[in-house]
């Protein structure tokens, strides 16, 4: 592979975060704790690789935006909504002290900025700005244009999107793996996707906190 250093900026942090996060059923009753953590250490490599990203075009879309949102409405749709109990959310999720409230609210400030602020950066930068490009040219994935389509590259990012879910989220996750991707090859720019798996996200985080449905975090 030409160049391979140039894959570690995209695949560290996104596997960074996925492994730390599986250390959270090994502390029961504090896997909140493992949240921050994976945040950090995962925003600190983000920071650190960030002149590597340079198909980051900072530029507000308001179609961004709108996808978004659309994003949200399918993904409570696709799972409150399933004639199957399989791809429901859990009834709980993760749990904050009751008995401490400063504690409690840095918790959540971590959570919802770690989905909102975090998350869609380096899952899209993996998903539709590395993966996408790699399917279609594995020796230097860097020289595919933003945003070229081949059928196997769609296919396999929208597969590999929804094996990093969790298993009642997969239809949700391919409906909207599908439409984030569906943007990248409208608008050509992966900004473009990062705007509205963050827009997704804090549409979700406020849904959670108004509705008490934990389950989805």
């Amino acid at each position: 592979m030409k160049n391979w250093k140039s894959i570690i900026p995209y695949i560290l942090p996104y596997f960074t975060f996925i492994l730390i996060g599986s250390f959270t059923r090994y502390f029961a009753g504090h896997g909140y704790f493992i949240y921050v953590a994976k945040t950090l250490i995962t925003a600190a490599l983000v920071i650190y690789w960030f002149r590597s990203y340079s198909e980051i075009e900072f530029d507000f879309s308001f179609f961004a935006v709108a996808a978004g949102i659309l994003a949200f409405i399918l993904w409570i749709g696709l799972s409150e909504y399933m004639p199957f109990k399989i791809f429901h959310p859990p009834p709980d999720g993760h749990s904050f002290p009751d008995n401490a409230k400063s504690i409690s609210f840095l918790l959540v400030f971590f959570r919802i900025g770690g989905a909102f602020l975090l998350v869609p950066v380096f899952e899209e930068l993996f998903m539709r700005s590395f993966i996408i490009r790699w399917l279609i040219n594995p020796e230097d994935f860097k020289s595919v244009p933003m945003g070229k389509f081949t059928w196997f590259s769609f296919a396999g990012s929208i597969v590999l999107f929804v094996l990093g879910h969790r298993f009642w989220e997969w239809p949700a996750a391919a409906a909207t793996g599908i439409l984030f991707t569906l943007l990248l090859y409208r608008r050509k720019r992966i900004f473009d996707c990062i705007i509205a798996h963050a827009v997704t996200n804090l549409c979700l985080a406020i849904y959670v906190l108004v509705s008490g449905k934990f389950g989805y975090w």
